[in-house]
């Protein structure tokens, strides 16, 4: 007879496996967000979680099948930024989208690691999607229904612009991480005062 073999689960907590993997993604977020692909020892992240390293490799193949899986929840969760961009008014909703990524940054470790990850993709043995380009492509969507709409100016490039939301968006976050001050959103405020009007027709 095959030899079924159950979920981990802890003696003390009774968890199951759903909150076990999830525990081990969590915290492996949180590694990868602080210290990057490299920097993250995950045997030392699963004993921190009081597993043992055979419990780890019941739910991943590895560390690659890990940050694929951390990829793309921060995938899923930038999705439902862009969903969640509702205003009537799309340049609005282009800033109010960005003033919730930052504060979703900030405040989220998944999706933080998500996106460093995929800065650091040539070093995974995965297939991760492109750090900025999905950005890009939805944001310069936006601005070009703002253009038809009349709620953006003719001469503005709608692609160079959304270049440059979010290497403002990107570079706060990091501004901030880095340095430990302001949130970005003190920083994404500024940069709409002074950019908004001259967006505007």
């Amino acid at each position: 007879m095959a030899r079924v073999i159950s979920p981990p689960m802890s003696q003390d907590t009774g968890e199951t496996e759903f909150s076990t993997r999830e525990r081990i993604v969590r915290a492996a977020a949180v590694a990868f967000a602080e210290r990057g692909y490299a920097g993250v020892n995950l045997t030392e992240v699963v004993e921190e979680l009081g597993f043992t390293k055979g419990a780890f490799y019941f739910y991943f193949d590895g560390k690659d099948a890990l940050v694929s899986e951390i990829v793309d929840r921060s995938l899923t969760a930038e999705d439902e930024l862009f969903k969640g961009a509702t205003d009537a008014n799309a340049l609005d909703a282009v800033i109010t989208l960005t003033r919730a990524a930052a504060v979703r940054y900030r405040e989220d470790a998944l999706m933080r690691a998500g996106m460093r990850l995929r800065m650091e993709r040539d070093l995974v043995d995965a297939e991760l999607a492109e750090p900025f380009s999905r950005w890009i492509e939805r944001l310069t969507v936006m601005l070009r229904r703002a253009k038809r709409t009349g709620e953006l100016r003719r001469e503005v490039n709608e692609r160079r612009a959304a270049r440059t939301i979010v290497a403002v968006l990107y570079g706060a976050e990091a501004l901030s991480s880095s340095l430990d001050s302001e949130p970005p959103t003190a920083q994404l405020d500024d940069f709409w005062e002074w950019s908004a009007g001259s967006l505007r027709p």
